[in-house]
C-alpha cells in the first residue's frame, strides 16, 4: 500500500472514531443568563427597617414587597437599669417580637441598650448600669436568643454606652472591662452568629495580649467559631467626617491604616451601619468605593435622610441598594439534555458576586431536579461553602448528580437551591437566597431555575 493510500486510510479511521465519540456524548444545554436590573430582597442583607423589637408591628412582613428583608431590632432596657432581673413581660415581648419577624419573613439585627442621656440631659453624662446587672440581663436573654437564632442575622454588641455604641462610659473606655462584657456576650449568644463592634481599635484591643500584635481574621481562621472570628464591625457614622466622628484614629493609627485592617477582616466577618451627617466624604463616588472596600452588607434605610437624599440626587442610590451584601449573578449554566435514571448528571454553573460583600452566615448549596409535570423534587447537596464566593470574582460550581435508579422518567428542570440551614426555615422561600437574574426565581418554592427540559429516561 502506498504512502498516500495509508494516509487516506488513517484519515478515514480517525474521522470514524471522532464521529463515534461525538455521537456517544450527549448534547448539552448551555444557557446564558441575563442579570436582573433591580435590587433583590434577600435575607441578611440590604437596607434595614429600624424597629423596637419589643413592640414590633404585626404587619412588618408587608414591607417585603418594598424590598426589605432585614430589621434592626432595638431592645430598649432603659427602665431596668437598676433591676438585677428583667421582668417576665420584657422576655415575653421579646419572644413575641421574634415570632412576628419570623411570621413576616424577616431576619433581625439585634442590639440592646439602656438609653442615651445622662443626668446632664445628653449623652456626654450618660453612665452604664453596673456591670453585674448588664451581664445578668445578657444571661436572661440568652435562651431567647438561642430559640430564635435562625431569624437572627447578627448582633451589634450594644448594652454599653449611649445607644449601645460603646463610647463615653467607664466600661467603654476600660478595655479590660470591655473584654469581660464581650466575652460574656459571646458566651450567651448563638455560636453561629457574629457580633459587630463599633470601633476598629476596640476589636484590636480585645484581641491584643502580652504586648503582641493583635489577632486578625483571615482565611486560616474564618468561620471557625473562635472569638476573633465571631467579631465583625459596624460604623454608625459612615463617611460623616474625616474620622467618621471618632470611629477612626482612636489609638494612633491613621484612617487609611484602619480602613485597610477592616477591608481584610470584612472579607471573612461583616460590616454595616448607618450614615449620621452630610459631608463631602459621603458623595456618591466615595461612598461606592468605601462600601466596596469595607464589604458592606447592611445600612439604615431611614438615617441620615439628607445623605440618603444626596445619593438619590447624585444617582448612586439604586446601585447601593442592589449591591449591599452578596449579589449573586449567574453567567452560564450547562447540563446534558438527557440522562438515564441511575446515572450521573454532570452540571456546571458559572456565577459572579457583584455585591459589596460575601455572605457572612452559613447557607446550603444544593442542585435540584424538579419534574415539570408532577412537581416531584430531587435535591443533591453540594459540599460547598457559599461564603467563599467573594465579591468581584467568578466562581464555577460543578456538580455530579447521582440520580436514583427509580427516578421517574420525564422532563425535569435543573435548579440551584440556596436554603437557610435551619430546618424550620429550609422550605420557606422567603429565607432562600435568590439569584439576581431574569426569569430564574420561583417565589413559591425558593428555587432558582437554571435549565428546563432535561429528559430523564
Amino acid at each position: 500500500m502506498g504512502r498516500d493510500a495509508v494516509n487516506a486510510f488513517f484519515a478515514v479511521l480517525v474521522g470514524l472514531l471522532f464521529a463515534s465519540s461525538t455521537q456517544a456524548q450527549p448534547a448539552l444545554y448551555s444557557v446564558r443568563h441575563a442579570e436582573h436590573s433591580a435590587a433583590v430582597a434577600n435575607p441578611e442583607r440590604g437596607y434595614y427597617l429600624y424597629n423596637n423589637l419589643l413592640q414590633l408591628s404585626s404587619d412588618v412582613g408587608r414591607r417585603r414587597a418594598e424590598g426589605y428583608a432585614l430589621i434592626w431590632g432595638k431592645i430598649p432596657l432603659d427602665a431596668y437599669r437598676q433591676q438585677p432581673a428583667l421582668p417576665k413581660a420584657v422576655l415575653d415581648s421579646l419572644r413575641a417580637g421574634f415570632a412576628t419577624a419570623r411570621h413576616g419573613g424577616m431576619k433581625v439585627i439585634v442590639r440592646a441598650s439602656y438609653g442615651s442621656r445622662g443626668p446632664g440631659g445628653d449623652y456626654t453624662t450618660y453612665e452604664d448600669p453596673a456591670q453585674a446587672i448588664i451581664e445578668g440581663h445578657i444571661a436572661q436573654l440568652a435562651p431567647i436568643f438561642a430559640e430564635n437564632a435562625d431569624v437572627i442575622a447578627l448582633f451589634e454588641a450594644g448594652f454599653v454606652g449611649p445607644w449601645g455604641e460603646w463610647h463615653t462610659t467607664t466600661i467603654a473606655n476600660d478595655y479590660a472591662r470591655g473584654r469581660q462584657v464581650i466575652s460574656h456576650l459571646l458566651n450567651h449568644t448563638p455560636a453561629e452568629r457574629m457580633i459587630a463592634v463599633r470601633y476598629p481599635y476596640f476589636k484590636q484591643q480585645l484581641f491584643t495580649g502580652d504586648g503582641k500584635d493583635y489577632e486578625r481574621v483571615d482565611v486560616t481562621n474564618a468561620y471557625s467559631g473562635t472569638p476573633v472570628a465571631r467579631i465583625g464591625h459596624h460604623n454608625d457614622c459612615f463617611l460623616a467626617s474625616e474620622t467618621d466622628y471618632g470611629t477612626y484614629e482612636r489609638g494612633g493609627q491613621t484612617r487609611a491604616e484602619e480602613t485597610a485592617y477592616l477591608a481584610a477582616e470584612t472579607l471573612y466577618t461583616l460590616f454595616g451601619g448607618e450614615t449620621c451627617n452630610p459631608h463631602p466624604l459621603n458623595d456618591c463616588q466615595r461612598a461606592l468605593d468605601e462600601l466596596s472596600t469595607l464589604h458592606a452588607s447592611y445600612l439604615n434605610s431611614a438615617y441620615h435622610p439628607k445623605v440618603l437624599q444626596k445619593w438619590r440626587d447624585q444617582g448612586c442610590a439604586e446601585e447601593i441598594s442592589q449591591r449591599l451584601g452578596a449579589r449573586l449573578v449567574l453567567e452560564e449554566s450547562r447540563a446534558p439534555r438527557r440522562v438515564r435514571a441511575g446515572e450521573t448528571l454532570d452540571v456546571e454553573v458559572a456565577l459572579k458576586n457583584r455585591g459589596f460583600a460575601p455572605l457572612y452566615n452559613a447557607r446550603g448549596v444544593e442542585f435540584a431536579l424538579r419534574n415539570e409535570e408532577s412537581g416531584a423534587l430531587f435535591t443533591f447537596v453540594q459540599d460547598v461553602d457559599p461564603r467563599a464566593w467573594k465579591p468581584d470574582q467568578r466562581h464555577v460550581l460543578r456538580g455530579q448528580l447521582k440520580l436514583p435508579t427509580d427516578m421517574p422518567t420525564g422532563s425535569y428542570a435543573l435548579c440551584l437551591f440556596l436554603p437557610d440551614p435551619s430546618p424550620r426555615l429550609r422550605w420557606d422561600p422567603r429565607y432562600a437566597y435568590r439569584i439576581a437574574n431574569e426569569d430564574t426565581w420561583d417565589a413559591e418554592s425558593g428555587l432558582n431555575v437554571l435549565i428546563e427540559g432535561i429528559a430523564v429516561e
